[in-house]
């Protein structure tokens, strides 16, 4: 057999092995709708709130200030998200600054 036939069926075999891989794979990517990703980002920007009162928890001036920082920054954040509009915006941030630790 000469060198090009030799490299042609290392090719083929290498092209048929990587395109085996690639089909086999069974990992199944779990998509999150708009409601789920929403529900995660509230309820993480929840558990920060709390964690951040609770180690403030006897000094209710830096407790007020600290809600007042993490409510802009998080209005901040949202403002830029694609997921949220005004309206939702608003409500987080009212849930979120009646929230008690």
């Amino acid at each position: 057999m000469d060198s090009e036939t030799i490299y042609s069926v290392i090719g083929v075999v290498m092209f048929g092995v990587l395109a085996f891989y690639t089909l086999k794979n069974d990992e199944i990517e779990k998509i999150q709708t708009k409601e789920e990703k929403v529900h995660e980002i509230v309820n993480g920007y929840r558990k920060e709130l709390r964690e951040s009162l609770r180690a403030l928890e006897d000094d209710k001036e830096a407790q007020k200030m600290k809600r007042l920082e993490l409510l802009k920054k998080f209005n901040s954040e949202l403002s830029r998200n694609i997921f949220f509009d005004d309206f939702e915006i608003k409500e987080i941030i009212e849930e979120l600054s009646s929230l008690t630790v």
